[in-house]
């Protein structure tokens, strides 16, 4: 283990300390094997315990956990810039569709202040030159001068029940 991680003796201390088994009430995750003498210097065989085994386990799951999140991380990250780019073209879109708009609202403002004129200066009409929207049919002038006619604000009701 020394050689093959190129450990020194202080770091050799370490996983000792921490890997290894020095009671049996102290399981650890490697249990000392054996010792060949045969060789020298003396090698020492170590074992994966039941603790280690499971551990490595964990250990791979932690990795295939960890390779998932990267993975729905990226797809968030996609999903965000292409619904901010979806979202930048869509208020682009919104405004080039109200600016084409405009002649339109403005042509239709003026039918309904004619109307309005119309409907005053004729309230009983029944033609007033606007169509319901739900029907097709021609609105009266009665129902253009109800759904048209100007808010008057608190202060003016207030001026008008005192005869200001």
């Amino acid at each position: 283990m020394k050689s093959y991680f190129n450990l020194n003796n202080l770091q050799e201390s370490w996983v000792r300390k921490i890997f290894l088994t020095t009671a049996d009430t102290d399981r650890k995750f490697f249990e000392h094997l054996r010792n060949d003498d045969s060789v020298s210097p003396n090698v020492h065989y170590y074992s994966l315990n039941e603790k280690g085994i499971t551990s490595a386990i964990n250990y791979k799951g932690l990795q295939h956990a960890e390779k998932s999140s990267e993975r729905a991380l990226w797809f968030a990250s996609l999903s965000i810039f292409l619904t901010a780019f979806g979202l930048f073209f869509t208020v682009k879109q919104t405004n080039l569709t109200e600016i084409q708009s405009t002649s339109e609202r403005i042509n239709q403002a003026r039918s309904v202040q004619s109307a309005i004129e119309f409907c005053e200066q004729n309230s009983g009409a029944q033609d007033s030159g606007l169509f319901e929207v739900s029907t097709g049919k021609s609105a009266p002038c009665d129902q253009v001068i109800r759904n048209y006619k100007k808010e008057r604000s608190v202060w003016d009701k207030i001026q008008n029940a005192f005869n200001f």
